[in-house]
């Protein structure tokens, strides 16, 4: 009976503990700074290296708004709100796609960090099927870093 009990407030102490880490589009709602950062690594004989920055940190202001169940994205460079779900464009999966001469794989993936900051990574590797072009193989990866503002 005292492990019953004993189990239970353990649990119930950590139950309290996640959700901090559970994202909603929601909680995107406002205005963020974002820090992005573009990455390549280079095939190495059989196998790719480690990601190396390719441009210098680029910052973009987004504003989001939540309506009517959906969320809005604008740029701060563009005029009008396209609707987009970060939570379902970047759904922490892997997709793969071949083709005659290559394979594409991709993965998307979104953290909540804090309730002010998020980081979605994009990640593609290409790997060319014949032996003799297998320099040409590429992985690239986007991150960008977003801090709410206010």
């Amino acid at each position: 009976m005292k492990r019953i009990a004993l189990l239970g407030l353990v649990c119930f102490a950590l139950s309290g503990c996640g959700d901090d880490k559970v994202i909603s589009d929601e909680m995107f709602a406002g205005d963020w700074k974002c820090e992005i950062i573009e990455y390549k690594s280079t095939w190495d004989k059989s196998s790719f290296g480690e990601f190396k920055p390719t441009t210098e940190k680029q910052i973009k202001l987004l504003s989001f708004k939540y309506e009517n169940n959906s969320l809005y994205l604008k740029d701060s460079e563009k005029e009008d709100w396209k609707a987009s779900s970060l939570i379902e464009k970047y759904n922490n999966k892997t997709t793969q796609k071949e083709e005659v001469f290559f394979i594409d794989k991709i993965t998307k993936s979104l953290k909540k960090i804090s309730n002010n900051k998020f980081i979605t990574t994009y990640e593609s590797e290409i790997i060319v099927k014949d032996e003799k072009y297998k320099s040409l193989n590429k992985k690239l990866k986007r991150e960008v870093i977003c801090t709410r503002l206010k």
